[in-house]
């Protein structure tokens, strides 16, 4: 699954490292609610790959809250869990996001944070 997952975002993506909380249900299908903090790897306009210590279940859809320090901007996004893998033993995960809905502040602010050069 690793090959070829840079390539599924047909948008510019962009390195950067933005704080993340990330709301979703448990991996074991219990239903219990867990938060986890993590930080993006890259961004574009409608994706985000994080580094995360726990797996995200793939195929979920939840919420995503991004603060992006250098301009001090908050947003609130629905997101749906694309891809996940363990990439070493810590155990640290990368995950793809798909960006669905942001629910505040506006699009047209997070195309800019992440298109800036």
């Amino acid at each position: 699954m690793q090959d070829g997952i840079d390539e599924l975002r047909s948008q510019k993506r962009r390195a950067g490292k933005y704080s993340i909380l990330i709301a979703h249900s448990s991996v074991d299908g219990k239903g219990v609610n867990v938060k986890q903090v993590c930080t993006t790897k890259d961004v574009s306009e409608r994706g985000l790959k994080v580094v995360i210590r726990k797996s995200l279940p793939v195929g979920e859809v939840f919420s995503i809250e991004v603060h992006a320090l250098k301009t001090d901007s908050y947003f609130k996004f629905k997101g749906e869990v694309k891809w996940c893998f363990e990439v070493d033993e810590i155990p640290t995960f990368f995950a793809g996001i798909k960006l669905i809905k942001i629910t505040e502040n506006s699009f047209d602010n997070w195309v800019k944070i992440a298109r800036d050069d």
